[in-house]
């Protein structure tokens, strides 16, 4: 099978709404009436971002969901992806495999697949997303940033977090215990709150998508605020109580909850006065969320410092905080 014949036969199919979609040298795209488009793009490198033991169907839905959990973050509908593989070969099974995972998460999202690239190398993929905001008329777009938090403002998360880092962790033997299966599909397949993030737009007012760790996001949103902020230990939504009670693994559950990536859950701030309809927001969506801290004003007009604090509310000592590719 040539390359050609890999993308007609994988990833190629009609694009109702692209002006030109995949099969030409470019596509064209333009976003609907009094909307603009919010861009991402991510690499996926074997042995760095997933393990080589992964399902390629599962694969192919987390590539989805690692680029779509950007767009939840900035408030955005997903509309088109494009995509590049870099294959070592090509194995056909795999594959078709991974592009039933890749199709079957594009098509929950509505998003149509509208060009890209096939390459030989080491295994890796880039998918770049688009996605829609409403623009104002005065040329505003309607998305949430990180630089708008504001002292008084709440600190929130929507999910439970350290299950991913926990069960790679497990997986890699860095930790000697057995990760669940629960614990290993947050690691594989993360899911994109995009319906959380589409209705935060009017509630939040920052937002970040965690993906290098809980502390290394709050520090974007405070540095980017020009803020501080402050976070409860034991507010922190987890299903790693057992480990965190454990003499063993209290040490480097800590760590996952608050210093590995992969969760992909949406930490955004908002105003007091909209703690009850979030609350509601996060229940209709069967997310695990809560209240897990404040915004505080800069002690020395920067901003930018994090605070973790223990059930006496005083700070504890943090080892790491967060991902860092080349740490």
């Amino acid at each position: 099978m040539t390359e050609f014949e890999l993308i007609a036969k994988f990833f190629t199919r009609s694009n109702p709404t692209a002006l030109i979609g995949n099969g030409d040298d470019c596509a064209v795209i333009r976003p609907q009436p009094g909307y603009a488009f919010a861009v991402t793009t991510d690499t996926l490198v074997e042995g760095r971002h997933f393990l080589p033991t992964i399902d390629p169907h599962k694969l192919g839905r987390r590539v989805i969901a690692v680029n779509f959990s950007d767009l939840a973050a900035m408030g955005a509908q997903p509309r088109y992806a494009m995509l590049s593989l870099t294959l070592p070969r090509i194995d056909e099974p795999w594959v078709a495999r991974f592009a039933d995972g890749l199709w079957s998460a594009l098509n929950a999202h509505n998003v149509e697949l509208i060009g890209g690239n096939v390459t030989s190398g080491p295994l890796s993929i880039t998918l770049q997303a688009f996605g829609e905001v409403a623009v104002t008329s005065e040329g505003k777009a309607l998305a949430m940033e990180r630089k708008n938090a504001r002292p008084g403002d709440e600190l929130w998360v929507s999910g439970e977090l350290g299950d991913a880092g926990w069960a790679l962790h497990c997986m890699l033997g860095d930790v000697k215990s057995e990760a669940t299966a629960a614990q290993i599909a947050r690691y594989e397949c993360p899911e994109a709150r995009v319906p959380l993030g589409l209705q935060l737009v009017s509630l939040a007012s920052s937002c970040i998508d965690i993906s290098d760790g809980l502390i290394s996001e709050a520090t974007h949103i405070a540095r980017a605020s020009h803020v501080d902020i402050d976070i409860d230990f034991a507010a922190i939504p987890t299903a790693l109580g057992d480990a965190l009670a454990s003499v063993d693994h209290a040490a480097f559950a800590r760590h996952c909850l608050l210093a590995t990536g992969d969760a992909y859950e949406l930490l955004f701030s908002a105003s007091p006065e909209h703690h009850a309809r979030i609350k509601d927001l996060l229940a209709s969506l069967n997310l695990r969320g809560r209240m897990i801290g404040r915004v505080i004003a800069a002690h020395d007009g920067v901003g930018g410092k994090v605070r973790v604090l223990d059930a006496k509310l005083q700070p504890m000592k943090i080892e790491s905080s967060g991902w860092d590719h080349f740490a």
